[in-house]
């Protein structure tokens, strides 16, 4: 697979045997099996779609916050924990809500079994906190799905060649999903959640954000990166080379049909709505490296120095400095990734001649999303007139064909997300 996730050649077998036994996929976030009341309603989920289905490939993540109790346990050990160590602690969350199901599924008469990623082979290159997929053992998925009727495979994580633990990084289940659905050339992948399906804007937020029946892959991506708690990028861009389509669904009102995700096409695709809603990240910092010599390949340097730490960057900014021959460098990261940043760019500091690396911590990301965007005019005066009679100010812009991102202070951005999305209601 490209990007080195998944494969299309070792999933061969997987393949042709799973389209014989119509397999369904499904994912269960950590809020649908939160506790155990909840697993046996995730449970009756997964019986009543059996009617109707040979076998199901149900995918769980970590039990409600569990993963965040991990990471606490792990940061109380180590101020920066070893991460292999972590990736294998972390591993944990899944196996009990994997167990969980299968004993409840199994109580209820239905042959099935829970698997962690080792044992039904997702194998990942050898990253640790943010692996991607490389190989999936079709073997030991195509036999499994034969013996059981219900497989509940762990989400989130990977092994590496040489038998080491590995994750996905946040939201990964998602991901395990959609590689295991493309391995199983499953024409659907649902993927259930607390909620009906993509909406327009956080409704716990904006109060007036409606529900997307349909929606295109490349806008969910976006929306995805951008902040809004919808489903991983990756996740969707996988499915998006494998021509799955994802269904979002609420694991609380099963016979809802949520939100479909697919290329975009068809005569009931809402192909023409231009903008397609607003996403807000929290979760940002934004990192200067100050005094940076005016010279060829510096920027190369600073960025490829990120890349062998995966430290993945977003929004970059050059601004000329008043010492003449130098630039300050300014991009944002994602807030876990803050420390490592600053660590990585000190330690080259000397090396590039800058002065100083600073950080700030009080911005949040705050976006317009839509297919139609490139083609409208007067959408960021539009914008930036609202903000300014609001008194928000807008420390960082950017744009793309299907974009327009705001960095504001992080106080600001449910009312910039509000006043956003006011802006273009008609249009959403």
């Amino acid at each position: 697979m490209n990007n080195a996730e998944v494969m299309p050649a070792s999933g061969k077998t997987a393949v042709s045997e799973a389209d014989k036994l119509s397999v369904s996929v499904l994912k269960f976030g950590g809020t649908s099996v939160k506790n155990l009341a909840r697993i046996q309603h995730v449970a009756e989920v997964v019986r009543d779609r059996l009617k109707v289905g040979a076998k199901i490939l149900v995918v769980v993540s970590a039990m409600g916050d569990t993963t965040d109790y991990l990471l606490k346990l792990g940061s109380q050990c180590a101020k920066n924990p070893d991460r292999r160590e972590l990736d294998s602690l972390l591993s944990t969350g899944e196996q009990i809500s994997i167990t969980l199901l299968a004993m409840t599924l199994k109580e209820m008469g239905i042959k099935s079994r829970s698997f962690t990623a080792s044992q039904i082979g997702i194998l990942t290159e050898k990253v640790h906190s943010k692996a991607r997929i490389v190989d999936i053992n079709s073997d030991n998925l195509t036999r499994a799905l034969q013996e059981n009727d219900v497989l509940v495979v762990a989400g989130f994580q990977g092994v590496t060649a040489d038998g080491d633990i590995t994750t996905l990084g946040r939201g990964g289940s998602d991901t395990t999903a959609c590689a295991l659905a493309a391995a199983i050339c499953a024409d659907v992948c649902d993927i259930y959640t607390d909620v009906d399906g993509i909406y327009t804007a956080d409704p716990n937020v904006i109060a007036e954000a409606r529900l997307l029946k349909r929606v295109s892959y490349g806008e969910v991506i976006e929306m995805a990166r951008l902040g809004a708690q919808v489903l991983h990028p990756r996740a969707v861009e996988l499915a998006r080379q494998y021509k799955v389509r994802l269904r979002v669904r609420n694991t609380f009102r099963p016979d809802h049909e949520g939100t479909i995700i697919d290329q975009g096409e068809g005569e009931n695709m809402e192909i023409y709505r231009s903008i397609s809603g607003v996403a807000v990240d929290k979760d940002q910092s934004c990192v200067t490296i100050m005094d940076v010599p005016d010279k060829p390949g510096i920027a190369g340097r600073i960025m490829q120095a990120l890349a062998d730490n995966n430290i993945v960057i977003d929004m970059i900014m050059q601004a000329f400095h008043s010492t003449a021959g130098h630039n300050n460098i300014t991009f944002t990261v994602h807030s876990t990734d803050l420390d490592l940043t600053i660590k990585t760019l000190e330690g080259i500091k000397g090396d590039l001649d800058a002065s100083s690396v600073i950080s700030d911590c009080d911005i949040a990301k705050v976006s317009l999303i839509g297919a139609g965007l490139a083609g409208q005019s007067g959408i960021a005066a539009t914008i930036f007139k609202a903000f300014g009679s609001a008194g928000i100010n807008i420390k960082m812009i950017a744009t793309s064909e299907m974009k327009l991102t705001c960095v504001v202070s992080a106080k600001d951005a449910d009312k910039a997300s509000k006043i956003m999305h006011s802006s273009f209601g008609e249009e959403i």
